[in-house]
């Protein structure tokens, strides 16, 4: 994907990657080798740098003791053991489980947020249900109701918590008020989710991932 990313955003490019390579990865390190039939990945979105611990059974996903940033993206990653819990825990909250859910050839997206009363929760983002070669969705995670942006050039208004279809476009541009555009033109025609959320200064930024089935 050599143009998948231009202007300020090749921190996604780098989601991505990672994304594959954990992936495979993660699956040389069972004992069959197999491809996995399904996946997932963890975007936190707790509203400071955090001490995280998330883990499937006893394999912990995240090091635990390092702070880890909201926007951090996982990269996707099989559910190995199949029958564990998928558990976040961080100091101050009341952790969150996740019983196994996914069916053949899902990538959800899971969210990693903060619920009243300090309590952790894993929200699953499902892949879209309207599917076509190509297509850019976004939903709006930020603290604002209603998030302004620009799509292709066009204002775009998006309801808080709401998954919306942008284009079906190849191609994509967006714009955050007071951020350069990014833009996304990947080789092949892809699935795309963008997570818009905010960070801990209060200015809005993006996360983009794929959304393509297995």
């Amino acid at each position: 994907m050599k143009k998948f990313l231009k202007s300020s955003a090749t921190d996604a490019l780098s989601f991505i990657r990672n994304s594959i390579f954990l992936l495979f990865v993660t699956c040389s390190l069972g004992t069959t080798q197999e491809f996995p039939k399904s996946a997932f990945g963890i975007l936190n979105l707790l509203p400071r740098p955090t001490i995280i611990k998330i883990s499937l059974g006893s394999n912990q996903l995240t090091p635990g003791d390092e702070e880890i940033n909201p926007g951090f993206y996982s990269g996707m990653m099989p559910w190995r053991p199949e029958k564990e819990t998928l558990k976040a825990e961080a100091a101050g909250y009341q952790s969150a489980e996740l019983k196994p859910f996914l069916k053949v050839t899902e990538t959800p997206v899971i969210i990693l947020q903060e619920s009243p009363a300090k309590t952790l929760k894993l929200t699953v983002l499902p892949n879209a249900k309207e599917r076509s070669p190509a297509f850019f969705d976004a939903i709006n995670l930020t603290s604002q109701e209603s998030l302004q942006i620009q799509a292709n050039e066009k204002p775009c208004t998006l309801p808080n918590n709401k998954r919306i279809r942008l284009s079906k476009e190849k191609k994509f541009s967006f714009t955050i008020p007071g951020k350069p555009t990014k833009t996304i033109d990947p080789e092949d025609p892809s699935g795309f989710l963008l997570v818009f959320y905010t960070r801990p200064d209060g200015t809005v930024d993006c996360t983009v991932t794929l959304d393509n089935l297995l």
